[in-house]
């Protein structure tokens, strides 16, 4: 079997903070891994993953919400945790092309305020 290593960094975005708890993981094929960030601030939109291979834009995984369980797209498992404040990404059946880098961001809902 062969093993592949995943790299996480963290996004930020204004006083909303999201932060990577996981480093650089190694995994045998066909095997599962867990990464995860933590997350701080309020009015949060919704929560994401990204992965990037070399040489490529940021690819959207997909994402999850305060409120909303789990969220499930081929072997990627998106989770909150909310009383943590915990983004989690669950890979599972790794395969090489699963050696990237991860990425967490934080979607803030915007404000609008009218004047009558």
């Amino acid at each position: 079997m062969l093993s592949s290593s995943l790299i996480v960094f963290p996004d930020t975005v204004l006083a909303n903070a999201i932060t990577s708890r996981s480093t650089k993981q190694h995994v045998l094929e066909g095997g599962k891994v867990t990464i995860s960030c933590n997350y701080s601030g309020s009015n949060i939109n919704s929560l994401q993953w990204y992965r990037q291979s070399s040489k490529t834009a940021p690819e959207f995984i997909l994402q999850a919400f305060e409120r909303s369980g789990l969220q499930q797209k081929d072997r990627y498992v998106a989770k909150v945790q909310i009383n943590e404040k915990q983004l989690i990404l669950e890979i599972s059946k790794t395969e090489m092309a699963d050696a990237v880098i991860y990425y967490c961001a934080l979607v803030k809902l915007a404000s609008i305020h009218l004047s009558v």
